[in-house]
């Protein structure tokens, strides 16, 4: 009867002990924050100077889908977000105050992301002076394909944007 009564506490134990295990996964229905991981790709913020940044690069576009298509070998760390930047320096508005009255929801491989948490970069640009985008990045060490959705609205005009990173082997 003790080895019967042993088991039992065993596994609550084991239970308690790994519910207070730190998982780095971001659940199904919470929103993704800085350094969680969606399957196979970690969604963090850029920390460095060797971030690519999608909204700078001329990957395939699909207007009839609203979406770009990248390939990069694995490993690279690449910022899913898409730019807003003043298209028109004399009509009135500044890059601040698109940025304080946009609207703009970000969904990875389904899962929603808290940019706010995120926060975002100003890039310089040799047209538009400055482009800012969410801080959000992708990364994966080995071969895959994640999605990253930008839905809403900046200057008055709705935006619908869905890039696609292919990671490659390196």
């Amino acid at each position: 009867m003790k080895r019967l009564a042993q088991f039992p506490l065993f596994v609550v134990l084991a239970a308690v002990l790994s519910s207070c295990a730190h998982s780095s996964s971001a659940p199904a229905d919470a929103m993704i924050q800085p350094g969680d991981k969606v399957g196979d790709f970690t969604v963090a913020r850029g920390e460095s100077e060797d971030v690519v940044y999608m909204t700078m690069q001329h990957c395939p576009y699909d207007s009839s889908s609203g979406t770009e298509t990248c390939e990069f070998p694995a490993g690279t760390h690449v910022n899913v977000a898409e730019g807003i930047y003043d298209d028109d320096p004399t009509g009135g508005k500044s890059l601040d105050e698109y940025w304080t009255e946009q609207t703009h929801e970000m969904v990875i491989s389904d899962h929603p992301v808290n940019l706010e948490a995120f926060g975002f970069v100003d890039l310089p640009h040799s047209t538009f002076g400055t482009i800012r985008v969410w801080n959000v990045v992708v990364t994966s060490d080995k071969p895959g394909q994640v999605s990253a959705r930008s839905t809403g609205v900046v200057g008055g005009d709705p935006f619908d944007y869905t890039g696609v990173v292919t990671f490659t082997s390196p």
